[in-house]
């Protein structure tokens, strides 16, 4: 009875039963693929939702704690993009070595501890340890999760790495006005994101099997086939992506409406809020629109749109509604610009190592975030917000966009299964020859 029970509910939940492989149960139907696809974005909400916590915050937070005059805010952001910096590149190598599951079960865990800590500093040397421990646990799950969700099949790398973005929207749009309530105070807010992170470790644990894939003696990997063409220039954009993103919006966005255009804190997370909102919207129709016309097309918009909503963010309106909207437009490129990039680096690269080129993208991303908030700080002096965003903002994003129109779209899949689900209806992917 008991074993009858077990294999009952071991046909449901997948984390249980150890006879079947992460893809091998995802392509078994497309209930399992959606169940697996969700269970495993779902950590995205967390990077956003802390992230946007602490984002739009961090002008009432870092002043009223006690510590070095140097551990500014852009200063301390920087030391959260150190930690996920460091640990992506861990985290896309080991998908490709080691059980995903636990690795994304061990990162989560210690995200968990971290963000709810984070609620109880005193002091900004505090605040940068909870931060720093906050981003090893980001670093370690943010490739882990874009890998297992973009290798599981070819056909459907755009749909399911979008899945990542379209929850990354949620926590983004849901965040600021958490927060808003509760400042100049912020410890619930962050004990919110703790015990999110537990409810996510517990379905990870639950509905993901251990191991992702089941592949052969590894082919020897040439350094030239790992860092081809696509992926140096795939490395250049995000880079700069990483900068802009980092010093406009993550670092300094909510500082800029609050002191540079003093708007209310009400008003800014409206404003703020909008990113997260865009990238809700529109992270699934372009990941869909990816897989049917080419993920190369689609990082293209998705980049253009970075670009344009930057230059209105800092430099085409001040206007309430003005700002509103290019931060939508913003927010839906940064809501899936990342995973869609992602997902064409994974394109262009042996099955065998998608983990590892996918870490080391969110690490080439990352190294670009460390450099943001400091480059902001050091040209926007006193107040010289236009001039700040101009050098940090806008210009990186448009340097991002332009490198992106060179890559090669790739038609011929690196994944020898096939979903049952689409195989079975005659369906085909459209990128394939």
């Amino acid at each position: 009875m008991i074993k009858v029970y077990y294999s009952m509910a071991s046909s449901h939940l997948l984390g249980l039963q150890r006879s079947e492989t992460v893809r091998q149960a995802a392509g078994d139907s497309l209930g399992r693929f959606v169940l697996i696809a969700i269970v495993a974005g779902l950590p995205a909400f967390l990077e956003a939702f802390d992230s946007e916590i602490y984002s739009f915050g961090s002008t009432y937070i870092v002043p009223a704690l006690t510590g070095p005059s140097f551990l500014t805010i852009g200063f301390i952001v920087t030391g959260y993009a150190v930690g996920i910096a460091i640990f992506s590149l861990l985290g896309g190598f080991s998908f490709d070595r080691f059980s995903v599951k636990n690795l994304i079960l061990i990162s989560v865990a210690i995200f968990s501890v971290a963000t709810f800590a984070t609620g109880f500093v005193t002091t900004t040397p505090e605040l940068f340890a909870t931060r720093f421990a906050v981003g090893i646990g980001v670093g370690m799950f943010q490739p882990a999760g874009v890998a297992v969700l973009g290798d599981l099949f070819f056909e459907t790398r755009g749909k399911a790495v979008s899945v990542w973005a379209t929850f990354f929207g949620v926590g983004l749009f849901t965040s600021p006005y958490v927060i808003s309530p509760f400042l100049p105070a912020f410890r619930i807010p962050f004990e919110i994101s703790g015990v999110l992170a537990i409810i996510i470790l517990t379905l990870v644990y639950i509905f993901i099997p251990s191991t992702f894939k089941k592949i052969g003696k590894r082919p020897k990997i040439k350094i030239s086939d790992a860092f081809n063409y696509n992926v140096i220039l795939l490395s250049i954009s995000i880079f700069f992506f990483g900068i802009a993103l980092f010093a406009g919006y993550i670092g300094y966005f909510s500082d800029y409406l609050i002191k540079g255009l003093l708007f209310k804190s009400g008003s800014a997370a409206v404003i703020a809020s909008s990113a997260g909102l865009g990238g809700f919207i529109l992270a699934f129709p372009i990941g869909f629109t990816a897989d049917r016309i080419g993920r190369k097309y689609m990082v293209i918009f998705a980049s253009g749109l970075v670009a344009l909503g930057s230059a209105g963010m800092f430099l085409l309106t001040t206007n309430f509604y003005g700002l509103i909207a290019f931060t939508f437009i913003f927010g839906s490129g940064w809501g899936v610009y990342v995973d869609i990039l992602v997902a064409l680096g994974q394109d262009s690269v042996s099955d065998t190592i998608v983990g590892s080129i996918t870490g080391f993208l969110f690490f080439i991303f990352n190294v670009g975030t460390i450099i943001g908030g400091p480059f902001y700080a050091a040209v926007l002096g006193t107040n010289h917000y236009r001039t700040a965003s101009t050098v940090a903002v806008v210009i990186p994003a448009l340097i991002a966009f332009i490198v992106v129109l060179f890559t090669r779209k790739v038609v011929t899949s690196n994944i020898e299964e096939k979903p049952k689900f689409l195989t079975d209806s005659g369906k085909s992917s459209p990128n394939k020859e």
